[in-house]
């Protein structure tokens, strides 16, 4: 073998480099396969021929449970930052582009979408007519899992947990309250009793959402168990039931300005203290956002501000 040949056998395979990191979050070469879109055997295949190319095990196979070996875990410390550092080298690239031309792949919760990206988009593309947005619904959990897989740039969600993986930088604040119809019986009271909150029928807009998730990490806190908790399907659909009198309704002053202007919704205090919500911009640790991101987060947190001054809403937008 000559010098040429030993020294491109010492660079690791980007595809082997991939699938390793796909098999570690995992722990299965079914879902790994999965998310490469490869067949489970092209997955083995790149692991067999990862451990034949660097001389050792990488895992321990036990039935069906994977374990990294000390290899395979001083590996994986170097892999995400490996994935990252060609990440960012093709969006520099990118923007290099000799056409001027860019991309931007953006993740974001079912309320960005709706209430914020619509007028972002729209102002971006007017701005920057060569970069091509790419946008990926879904809530902050799924979004880190794309985001942890460098298929978007960036995400948009709401509040999040300390990770090793991902920095979160909040850009806003807004209070969370419960909503009823005028004609509702919490509405001739004053506080609302933990006894009326158990029997008390509940509408958020997904049973899966992030509305769900707050309202169930309000109720723990609060050591309340309410019995019924109905997913209307939308918040449109929950807005209109709650207005009918169905139940009672968990929003953000500023998603129901209208009809809380129009007296079809009244805001109830809660029961102790105020809930106030965190909106966050996730990214893997370690990356550093390109210039083209951080005008598109601005334009958010522009059109946030004008969210801010619609009623009583009680919103903080991040400098």
């Amino acid at each position: 073998m000559d010098e040429p040949d030993r020294i491109r056998n010492r660079i690791i395979d980007s595809r082997q480099i991939a699938a390793f990191a796909a098999l570690v979050r995992h722990r299965s070469f079914t879902t790994a396969a999965e998310e490469l879109f490869l067949t489970q055997s092209a997955v083995s295949h790149a692991i067999k021929s990862l451990e034949a190319d660097i001389g050792c095990r990488l895992f321990e196979r036990r039935g069906r449970a994977i374990s990294l070996t000390r290899a395979g875990e001083q590996l994986h410390l170097r892999t995400e930052k490996i994935l990252s550092e060609m990440r960012a080298a093709r969006l520099e690239i990118e923007h290099l582009s000799p056409k001027g031309e860019s991309q931007l792949c953006v993740g974001a919760g079912t309320l960005a979408c709706q209430y914020i990206l619509p007028s972002v988009l729209k102002e971006f593309r007017q701005t920057h007519p060569k970069c091509r947005v790419r946008l990926e619904p879904g809530n902050l959990p799924n979004l880190l899992e794309l985001l942890y897989t460098h298929q978007i740039d960036f995400a948009l969600g709401v509040d999040s947990a300390p990770s090793e993986d991902f920095s979160f930088e909040k850009i806003f604040e807004d209070e969370l309250l419960f909503f009823i119809s005028p004609q509702h019986a919490w509405g001739k009271i004053k506080r609302v009793p933990h006894a009326a909150i158990v029997t008390e029928t509940f509408v958020v807009p997904m049973k899966q959402g992030q509305t769900s998730a707050i309202l169930d990490k309000y109720f723990r806190t609060e050591k309340i168990s309410p019995k019924n908790l109905i997913a209307a399907g939308s918040l449109d659909a929950a807005k209109q039931l709650v207005g009918s009198g169905f139940g009672v309704g968990f929003f953000a002053h500023w998603q129901v300005a209208a009809e809380a202007a129009a007296g079809s919704l009244v805001a109830v205090p809660l029961t102790t203290r105020r809930l106030i919500r965190s909106w966050v911009v996730a990214r893997l640790k370690g990356r550093e956002p390109q210039r083209i991101e951080q005008e598109f987060i601005q334009r958010c947190k522009s059109v946030l501000t004008t969210l801010a001054a619609v009623g009583t809403v009680v919103l903080t937008v991040a400098a």
